[in-house]
């Protein structure tokens, strides 16, 4: 193993970077979930916001970067997912869903990896972790969040993946 890869821009402003994230989510919900998604427009904010009612969390690091990869669903969003996925319906969130949540940011984190350590980055791996409910994440950094949002082919469903990168 070489030495770490040494990011000199913000990540953020590179495309490669955040199709690594856009595809391994496209990829992931198609082959474990049965899910078609489609992204739409992605803005850059400066503060977290909860934006669904369960997310996973992953943390990222990789040489100087630092930063968090958070997969952030509504009821419906996620349920819809699992319908698709497992063939039952969801009506509440039970442990089976946020284990679901908590497989599904392990599976996008580990593909977008791939992609990016083939471009030179050195991501480790991380074990996701599930927040429900509403949720504020203060961060102690100067980072910056994209906030991509998917929304599940065919319906009005959205969820939010959110990258946070302090350089």
């Amino acid at each position: 193993m070489g030495a770490a890869h040494k990011i000199e821009i913000n990540p953020l402003l590179d495309k490669n970077f955040l199709n690594a994230f856009v595809d391994g989510v496209v990829k992931t919900l198609s082959l474990m979930a049965g899910t078609d998604v489609k992204p739409l427009g992605p803005k850059i904010e400066t503060k977290f916001e909860s934006r669904g009612e369960v997310a996973g969390m992953v943390g990222m690091v990789a040489g100087n970067m630092k930063g968090t990869l958070t997969i952030s669903y509504t009821q419906n969003s996620i349920f819809k997912i699992l319908e698709n996925m497992l063939g039952e319906k969801y009506t509440e969130l039970t442990p089976d869903v946020t284990d679901a949540v908590g497989e599904m940011t392990n599976q996008i984190y580990g593909t977008a990896k791939t992609t990016l350590n083939q471009m030179g980055y050195q991501f480790e791996m991380a074990i996701p972790t599930v927040i429900q409910g509403k949720f504020y994440i203060s961060q102690y950094h100067s980072g910056t969040t994209l906030v991509i949002p998917f929304q599940i082919t065919g319906t009005e469903n959205i969820f939010f993946v959110e990258v946070t990168v302090q350089v």
